[in-house]
């Protein structure tokens, strides 16, 4: 059995919507129009992203499995937390410890991955373990140590949505491409985005990230702090069905960039990060030429999908690429 494009397309279009979020952020307080664009984004692209890496994992059974992962992420988040570290202190002078504490920027993403796993083998797999994990979360938001350290705050809070993902099987997703539910799914889509521009605040959007306490981003009553992020759960549920409804299924000339989300995703910090330090966010703010940060994702995204910087990007994960790529639902 081919690889499913639908899985591919889904990748595909998150990993843009990935560098579009990343790009965007330099200018959110700038124009209501990209706030919002970035604020609905948040909603679900990284909640959609992480319900996939969960459709496609695998409980850790033997300490084999473990080793598999370590290699998988946790070896590569070393090898790039030095190079970004030397990159932003050698090349920019950012006053940078060299530490493995505290991830640089997006690479968060690769120690959370690797507890979710782990944490497959905690919880039930099934709605009681859900209802546990969506718990566990309301609850760590009120312990400060469970923070941007080693990522454990983003990891807790992002778990349910992995864990959604693990619990879903091919025939659901396919059901969820009925016309009718389509339909619906964009109506509803459409009216989140309206929500967020009437109505939204960028000064939210760190409820979006689930980084930090909520001591630390709470403006009314702490006490009420599980409210708020129970409330952004639903919008981030509510933003990722449909959003996974939408999605096409059919082979796209996108779809071949599912198969190197990861490698744009490691790689693409260093092509902002020299965008970010340029005078193009000064120009676009003076000239409100905004549509150009829209055009810098495609643009990163089709110089990283290069053949020499998928090579160098499998050579630096240990990976060998194989000529024929098989997909299998792990279901």
């Amino acid at each position: 059995m081919s690889r499913n494009p639908y899985f591919d397309n889904l990748k595909a279009v998150l990993i843009l919507l990935v560098v579009l979020g990343h790009t965007l952020s330099e200018a959110v307080n700038e124009n209501k129009w990209v706030a919002s664009i970035y604020m609905f984004i948040y909603l679900f692209h990284m909640p959609a992203f992480i319900l996939v890496s969960g459709y496609f994992s695998k409980v850790i059974k033997t300490k084999k499995d473990v080793w598999k992962l370590a290699k998988k992420f946790l070896i590569p988040y070393v090898i790039f937390q030095v190079i970004y570290t030397l990159y932003y202190t050698k090349v920019y002078g950012n006053k940078l410890e060299m530490t493995f504490l505290e991830p640089r920027w997006a690479l968060w993403f690769l120690i959370s991955i690797f507890c979710w796993n782990l944490l497959l083998y905690i919880f039930p797999k099934n709605r009681v373990g859900l209802l546990l994990a969506v718990g566990v979360s309301l609850v760590a938001g009120y312990v400060g140590s469970v923070n941007e350290t080693l990522t454990f705050a983003r990891t807790f809070f992002f778990f349910p949505f992995f864990l959604i993902g693990y619990l879903l099987d091919e025939p659901r997703f396919t059901k969820l491409k009925i016309k009718r539910n389509v339909v619906i799914s964009w109506l509803i889509f459409i009216s989140l985005f309206v929500v967020v521009y009437y109505f939204g605040n960028i000064a939210w959007k760190e409820w979006l990230y689930g980084r930090i306490p909520y001591s630390e981003i709470s403006q009314g009553p702490l006490e009420y702090g599980f409210v708020n992020r129970a409330i952004v759960y639903l919008f981030m549920a509510a933003a990722t069905y449909c959003f996974l409804s939408i999605a096409p299924k059919k082979q796209l000339s996108i779809t071949k960039i599912g198969s190197l989300t990861l490698i744009i995703y490691l790689f693409h910090m260093f092509i902002l990060k020299y965008i970010q330090t340029s005078p193009v966010y000064d120009w676009v703010e003076h000239t409100d030429q905004y549509y150009v940060l829209f055009l810098l994702p495609i643009i990163v995204v089709y110089l990283l999908t290069r053949k020499a910087i998928v090579k160098l990007g499998l050579f630096l994960m240990g990976i060998q690429r194989k000529r024929k790529k098989k997909w299998t639902p792990t279901k």
